[in-house]
């Protein structure tokens, strides 16, 4: 074991902390013993054997710190290796409803029990006098996902799996079963002035008895530092500490926190409406990141947002690339100058450059963000994507399959893999992550009937495991969601195209760029559309974006 996974586990094991306890003690006996002992009238070698047995209890201390643990159930043992359970990401993790049809054998779809290192992070309840804060609340939850997704040996739920149940209506327990958690992160939010108050509690998703509870009452502009302290916190509960790295991050993110705490108001409603996933949010997005910016021009994630976004928007072409691009290049350079060592900052870059036609310049990018930030899902992700759109699609799957280790119910991602498995040759494999991914992207269906992005992905997939009928209920549910949608469209189309229906996905498709919208790399190295390759429609469509 390094040197440094030496000490990492040390740490998790709270191995320091016992052993300062053990040492305290033994002082204070100590002190006991050269007070009490003369007036007995014991002889002096006795305090000399007093002193030879604490140190000889040094040894066994360890070894039992190392093996056991306090926790509010009483002294359990510790957990060996909690990475190892939670590196397996297969359909085994998930709930048995899930598994439902999806054409595994039975002993393959054995579920296993929620892990006790796994958590689901709910938006917090806001409490403010005028109840409109709602967006400052889900930021707050949000960031702390994120943060807590860094962690490595410890499981979060998704955003959108976590967030349907923002009413408090569902007891925690059911929340746990449901996610397959063994925690449950809840809290509320009070803002008045310049002022907040936070109040977070975590919950044993098996019995639902309160693990660890605190409230921070703050300035508004120490919301940063509670953010990291709720993750320090909660890491330490389930017993999974925050390496050096880690913990590193934290403070970078403080570190770069804007000075106007309106400018991160704003930062938070542009990166809420770019993680809906559908056209009308992403062309509001921009004016978010621009009145952050304005607010606070030295607001680097600021800048790498608005980069992202405007990069996203000229990718699909949803305005044109000469009014964003110029822009985009400014902001995402603006983001590295204010922070170099700000992973975010280097992918916002790496979109730029990839739109940019610079591929070696964008690998440089992505490679230095996973570099700064290994546990950063959007690195993997625009990674891959930038792999796809330039046909490299070995790296594109490995990329993909990277990005899902590290949101490990983030099925859409799975899904994206399989059609670059089966377009590098990798048919075996291709059908293994499908029928996973069916099954995760089912259960999300399930949890949030409302999702366009759940249904038209589970269609996709579900073609490849040849549940064509099934699919189709889905690929329509979608369309009946988000008949408008670009993304609803595109990936609708390339689930008719899998399953034959090439006049069916020629008509949406069409109806997707009819604007001008969408990628010509994408259309022309998506392994998806690849059954319409040479059809006059088709030909035509890629003219048209070309």
């Amino acid at each position: 074991m390094a040197k440094r996974d030496w000490l990492a586990e040390l740490k998790r094991r709270r191995v320091f902390r016992a052993m300062a306890a053990y040492f305290v003690v033994a002082w204070f006996v100590l002190q006991v013993a050269s007070v009490v002992f003369p007036p007995l009238g014991l002889p002096e070698w006795s305090q000399r054997a007093m002193i030879i047995v604490l140190a000889a209890g040094i040894v066994p201390a360890f070894v039992l710190a190392w093996i056991y643990d306090f926790t509010v159930q009483g002294v359990v043992r510790t957990d060996p290796d909690p990475s190892g359970t939670l590196a397996s990401h297969d359909v085994r993790r998930l709930p048995p409803a899930a598994l439902a049809d999806t054409g595994l054998a039975p002993a393959d779809a054995a579920p296993a029990s929620a892990s006790s290192r796994s958590i689901a992070i709910l938006p917090f309840a806001d409490l403010s006098q005028a109840r409109d804060q709602d967006w400052f609340c889900d930021g707050l939850a949000e960031e702390i996902i994120d943060a807590l997704c860094c962690v490595r040996g410890l499981r979060v739920a998704s955003r959108t799996a976590s967030f349907r149940y923002r009413d408090g209506s569902v007891d925690p327990r059911e929340i746990g079963r449901q996610l397959n958690v063994g925690a449950i992160l809840e809290g509320s939010v009070r803002k008045h002035g310049e002022r907040v108050r936070v109040t977070a509690q975590l919950i044993d998703a098996g019995n639902g008895y309160h693990l660890w509870s605190e409230t921070y009452d703050r300035k508004l502009e120490d919301i940063f530092a509670i953010q990291s302290e709720i993750a320090r916190k909660v890491s330490a509960a389930l017993k999974v500490s925050l390496s050096v790295e880690e913990d590193a991050r934290c403070e970078l993110y403080e570190r770069y926190a804007p000075k106007d705490m309106r400018a991160h108001e704003f930062y938070l409603r542009g990166r809420q409406l770019i993680r809906n996933i559908n056209t009308a949010d992403w062309l509001q997005a921009p004016a978010m990141f621009r009145r952050a910016i304005e607010l606070d021009p030295d607001y680097a994630q600021a800048h790498a947002g608005l980069a992202d976004i405007l990069a996203q928007l000229t990718l699909w072409r949803f305005v044109p690339e000469q009014d964003l691009m110029p822009e985009a290049q400014n902001a995402a350079h603006r983001a590295l100058e204010l922070a170099p060592d700000l992973a975010e900052a280097h992918v916002a870059l790496g979109h730029v450059r990839s739109l940019a036609g610079d591929d070696e310049g964008a690998r440089r990018s992505f490679e230095r963000a996973i570099e700064l930030n290994p546990e950063l899902h959007e690195a993997y992700l625009h990674f891959a994507r930038h792999a796809l759109a330039q046909g490299e699609h070995a790296r594109g799957a490995a990329l993909f399959l990277k990005a899902f280790e590290k949101r490990p119910d983030d099925y859409t991602t799975l899904a994206l893999a399989v059609s670059e498995l089966d377009s590098s040759g990798e048919h075996a494999r291709a059908l293994e992550v499908a029928r996973q991914a069916a099954a995760g992207l089912r259960h999300q269906a399930e949890l949030t009937p409302e999702d366009a992005r759940a249904h038209y992905m589970l269609a996709g997939v579900l073609s490849r495991i040849d549940r064509v009928e099934e699919g189709d209920r889905h690929a329509e549910t979608a369309l009946a969601l988000k008949p408008d949608d670009y993304a609803t469209l595109y990936n609708c189309a390339c689930y008719y195209s899998l399953t034959g229906k090439l006049d069916r996905a020629l008509d949406l498709l069409e109806r997707a760029i009819v604007s001008g919208r969408g990628s010509w790399g994408w259309l022309a190295h998506d392994g998806d559309l690849e059954p319409l390759h040479g059809h006059p429609r088709f030909v035509a469509m890629l003219a048209k974006l070309e």
